[in-house]
C-alpha cells in the first residue's frame, strides 16, 4: 500500500476531502487486503481492530503536527513511491507525537512495530513492481515455486520438525554466508524440510525478515538440458542468479546439491556450476539451501573446499520412533482421502515396525511412508474399504521377495520345519544343523540380544564337509531366495586394500569412489545370509572390520554410512583345525570321549575378542563311510536328474552304483565336493564319450550293463534308442535283475 494510494481512499471515505493522518491509518485497517498490516502488528502483540480503535478519537483532527511529519517522510524517503510503511515508520519515531502516545497507551508495542515497519518497506522495494513477469518465468522455466505450491497446500500433509527448522530458520537469518547445505541419509525428509519452511513462509509463521521472502527451486538436469553449445550452460546460470538478486527476498533450493561440482564443465575449461556460484554464496544479498546425501557431500562438495565453506552444513538424522508416527498420522489422512479408504489408528505403528524389521537399510519416515502409500494402493485395487496389518506384510513381501506375515518373517510352520529341510540339504551334520536352528529360534522370540544379528557362527571342517552348503541352504530355506546369499571368498583380500574392496574408499581427492562387495549388497539387501569363508586367509583388517558387525549389528562404509545388519546371519568358516584336530580326545583316562574344546583349538589362530562375539562354534565332522553313501547317493540322484532333463535315461541300480563309486575313491576325509567330481569322473565321462553322435532331439534310454560295475566300462548302449517314455520307477528293479542275470 502507497501514501497515494492511502490518499485515494481517505477521498473517496470522506467527503470533506481532508486527507490527515490519522484518516489514512485509519482507512489502512479496513484495506488490509494482503495482510500487510496484520503482520506489522503481530509482532507488536495488536491487531487491526486495536489499532484502529486507538486512532478512532483523532479522524476530526487537522494539525500541523501531522502534516510536518507527512513532509518529513517523504523527504527522508529518497526511493518512490511512498509507501504506508515509511509513514509508520515515521510515526514510530516521534516518539512526542500525540498518536503515538495513543497508540503506546492501546498496548502496542512501538519498538518492535518500528523494526517490522522498516524491515516491511525494505523488502517491499527490493521485490519487483510485476514479479510474476519476468524473474518468476526465469525460476519456472527450470524448477517451481515452492512457496506458491504451499499456498495451494500441496504440503498440508507434512508433520513438524522443530530442531530441524530452527536450525536452518538461524542460518538463513545471518548477514554473510547465509546457505545451508543439508545432508543426510536419502528418504530421511530433506526435500521436506524445504517444503515446510516454504509453507511457514505462507502462513507468516517465520521471523520478519523471512516472512516475505518466496522459496524457489531449481533442477541442475533442467539447466543442463540441451546446453549443446559453449557458453549455453553459464548464460543459463547467470540468468538465474540475476533474477535471484532481483526479485529479493528470495530463497534459491537446488535440490541433489552434489550436482554443482563439475555441471557444465567443458574439456580444459575450469568453469562449472560452482564456481559461478562461489561469488554470489559468499555474499550477503542471496540465500542458497542445498541438500544431499552424506557421501555425496563428502565425495563432492567437501572436496572443494571454497565451495564447502560458502555453506553451513545441517546434518538431518533419521527421526525418532514418535516423531515418525507423527508424519505418519498426518500422511495417513492425505492417504484416506486420496484412496478413500479408512486407515486404522494402529496402521502407522504397525508400518514402522515393519519397516524397522524388514527395511533396515533404508531411512525413517521415507520407506514407512513408501509403505503405506503402496498397501493403500493395494487396498484401493481390492475393492476394499480398511487397511489391516497383514496388508503391510503383503506389500513388503512382494518388495523383499519372501514370505512374511505380521507374527514373523515367514510362516511358523516353515520355521519348525527348518531343521528337518535343512538337515535333507546337509546329510551327516545333524549337530551343526541343531545349533544353528536353536540360535535362530531364539533370536525371533527370546529376543535375548535385540542390537546383534540374528545369528553369528564360526564353521569349522574340512573341505567338503557342508560349511558353505549349510549357508547356502539357510539362506534358501529361511530368507526364501538364492538372492539372499552373499558369498566372500577371503582368500581374494589377503592384502591391506581388503577392507577398502568390502565396504569401499573413504571421501577424498586421493581416493576413488566405488563401493564396496558388502556395503552394494546391504544397499540392496535388507538382510540375508552373509559368508566370509575361509577366514583366517584374511588380514587382519578384515578381524577387526568384523568385530562391531558381529557385536552390534552395524558396519560403517568408506564414506561414513552406516548400514544395518541386525536382521542377517553372518557365517564365518574356516579350514585351520586339520581333522586330526578335531577328531582328537582329550588325553588321559576320563571316561568321557568328548573332543578337544573348539574354542581352545581356535584360541591358537583368532584373538580371543574376535571368537567371544560369536554366538556359536561349531565343528564339522569328517564324514564316515554310510555319511559318505548318503552324500554320493544324493548327489548321483542330482546328476541322474541332469541327464532326464536331456533326454537320456538311465536305468541302473543306484544302491549298486554308488557302492562301485565309493570303492573308486575310499579316501575317509573326502567329502561332498569330491563325491559330485567321482561322479562326473566315473560315471558321466563314459557317458559323454558314447554320447557324441547322440541327436538331443530324440529321447534316450540307457540300461547300464553288469560289465560297468565291475570294471567301469561301456561297450554298447542297451537299446538304442526308445521313441517311448522310459519304464516307470516300479519296473526297474526288475529290469537291472535281468541286467544282472
Amino acid at each position: 500500500m502507497t501514501l497515494n494510494e492511502l490518499c485515494e481512499l481517505v477521498g473517496r471515505y470522506y467527503p470533506d476531502g481532508e486527507r490527515t493522518l490519522p484518516r489514512m491509518l485509519f482507512v489502512w485497517t479496513s484495506h488490509d487486503a494482503d495482510g500487510t498490516l496484520a503482520r506489522l502488528l503481530a509482532p507488536a502483540k495488536a491487531s487491526p481492530a486495536v489499532f484502529a480503535l486507538a486512532l478512532e478519537p483523532f479522524l476530526r483532527d487537522n494539525v500541523d503536527e501531522d502534516r510536518r511529519l507527512l513532509t518529513r517522510t517523504i523527504i527522508d524517503t529518497r526511493m518512490k513511491p511512498v509507501l504506508a510503511c515509511d509513514v509508520l515508520c515515521s510515526l514510530c519515531g516521534s516518539r512526542d507525537h500525540r498518536l503515538y502516545r495513543a497508540l503506546q497507551a492501546a498496548g502496542i508495542d512501538m519498538t518492535a512495530l518500528a523494526i517490522t515497519a522498516r524491515h516491511a518497506g525494505y523488502a517491499a522495494r527490493r521485490r519487483p513492481s510485476n514479479p510474476g513477469a519476468s524473474n518468476d518465468s526465469v525460476f519456472l522455466q527450470y524448477g517451481r515455486e515452492l512457496t506458491a505450491l504451499a499456498e495451494k497446500g500441496d504440503f498440508d500433509d507434512l508433520a513438524d520438525r522443530p530442531e530441524e527448522m530452527d536450525r536452518l530458520v538461524e542460518v538463513l537469518l545471518r548477514k554473510k554466508k547465509r546457505n545451508a547445505m543439508l545432508t543426510g541419509p536419502a528418504g530421511v525428509g530433506k526435500t521436506a524440510l524445504v517444503e515446510l519452511l516454504s509453507r511457514r513462509l505462507t502462513r507468516r509463521q517465520a521471523p520478519a525478515r523471512l516472512a516475505e521472502s518466496k522459496v524457489y527451486e531449481v533442477s541442475m538436469g533442467s539447466l543442463l538440458a540441451g546446453t549443446t553449445l559453449r557458453g549455453m550452460f553459464e548464460d543459463r546460470v547467470a540468468k538465474v542468479i540475476r533474477a535471484l538478486e532481483t526479485c529479493q527476498p528470495a530463497i534459491l533450493f537446488i535440490d541433489e546439491a552434489h550436482l554443482l561440482w563439475g555441471a557444465g564443465r567443458a574439456e580444459g575449461a575450469p568453469m562449472d556450476a560452482a564456481n559461478l556460484l562461489k561469488p554470489v554464496l559468499a555474499g550477503s544479498r542471496v540465500s542458497v539451501i542445498g541438500a544431499t546425501t552424506t557421501g555425496e557431500y563428502f565425495r563432492y562438495i567437501a572436496r572443494d573446499a571454497a565451495l564447502a565453506r560458502r555453506f553451513q552444513q545441517i546434518k538431518l538424522e533419521e527421526p525418532g520412533r514418535e516423531a515418525t508416527l507423527a508424519i505418519l498420522k498426518r500422511h495417513a489422512q492425505t492417504l484416506e482421502k486420496h484412496h478413500g479408504i479408512r486407515i486404522g489408528a494402529e496402521i502407522p505403528a504397525g508400518a514402522w515396525q515393519a519397516t524397522q524389521n524388514h527395511l533396515a537399510n533404508r531411512s525413517q519416515p521415507d520407506k514407512s511412508l513408501d509403505l503405506l502409500d503402496s498397501a493403500a494402493g493395494l487396498v484401493e485395487r481390492e475393492g476394499r474399504n480398511e487397511m489391516q496389518t497383514e496388508d503391510l506384510y503383503r506389500v513388503l513381501a512382494r518388495q523383499t521377495g519372501r514370505m512374511m506375515s505380521s507374527l514373523g518373517e515367514g510362516k511358523t510352520k516353515d520355521l519348525r520345519g527348518l531343521e528337518e529341510s535343512l538337515n535333507r540339504r546337509v546329510i551327516g551334520q545333524e549337530e551343526a544343523v541343531r545349533k544353528v536352528v536353536s540360535t535362530l529360534v531364539t533370536r525371533r522370540y527370546g529376543e535375548t540380544a535385540p542390537g546383534r544379528p540374528l545369528g553369528t557362527f564360526l564353521f569349522s571342517g574340512a573341505t567338503g564337509v557342508g560349511k558353505t552348503e549349510l549357508a547356502r541352504a539357510l539362506a534358501q530355506e529361511y530368507f526364501g531366495s538364492d538372492k539372499d546369499f552373499l558369498h566372500i571368498d577371503l582368500a581374494e583380500y589377503p592384502g591391506h586394500d581388503g577392507v577398502h574392496k568390502l565396504i569401499g574408499m573413504p571421501y577424498g581427492a586421493a581416493f576413488g569412489t566405488a563401493d564396496g562387495l558388502l556395503i552394494r549388497w546391504l544397499e540392496e539387501r535388507s538382510g540375508g545370509v552373509i559368508l566370509f569363508d575361509e577366514i583366517e586367509k584374511a588380514h587382519p583388517d578384515i578381524h577387526r572390520l568384523l568385530l562391531g558387525m558381529l557385536d552390534e549389528g552395524r558396519i560403517t562404509s568408506g564414506m561414513g554410512e552406516r548400514f544395518d545388519v541386525r536382521r542377517s546371519v553372518i557365517i564365518l568358516t574356516t579350514n585351520i583345525l586339520s581333522p586330526r584336530d578335531i577328531n582328537r580326545r582329550k588325553p588321559g583316562f576320563s571316561a568321557s570321549d568328548a573332543p578337544a574344546d573348539p574354542v581352545a583349538l581356535l584360541a591358537k589362530h583368532f584373538p580371543g575378542e574376535f571368537l567371544g562375539r560369536l554366538d556359536e562354534i561349531i565343528l564339522f565332522r569328517t564324514p564316515t563311510t554310510p555319511i559318505l553313501k548318503k552324500i554320493l547317493g544324493q548327489k548321483l540322484g542330482f546328476a541322474l536328474a541332469r541327464l532326464r532333463e536331456k533326454g537320456i535315461f538311465l536305468i541302473c541300480d543306484e544302491e549298486r552304483l554308488a557302492d562301485y563309486l565309493l570303492a573308486c575313491d575310499p579316501r575317509p576325509w573326502a567329502g561332498a565336493r569330491d563325491m559330485a567330481r567321482l561322479i562326473e569322473r566315473k560315471l558321466i565321462a563314459p557317458l559323454a564319450r558314447l554320447l557324441v553322435g547322440h541327436d538331443p532331439e530324440n529321447r534316450l534310454c540307457i540300461d547300464l550293463p553288469e560289465s560297468f560295475y565291475r570294471f567301469g566300462t561301456l561297450e554298447r548302449l542297451l537299446p538304442v534308442q526308445q521313441p517311448g517314455p522310459p519304464p516307470p520307477a516300479s519296473e526297474r528293479p526288475a529290469v537291472a535283475a535281468n541286467a544282472r542275470s
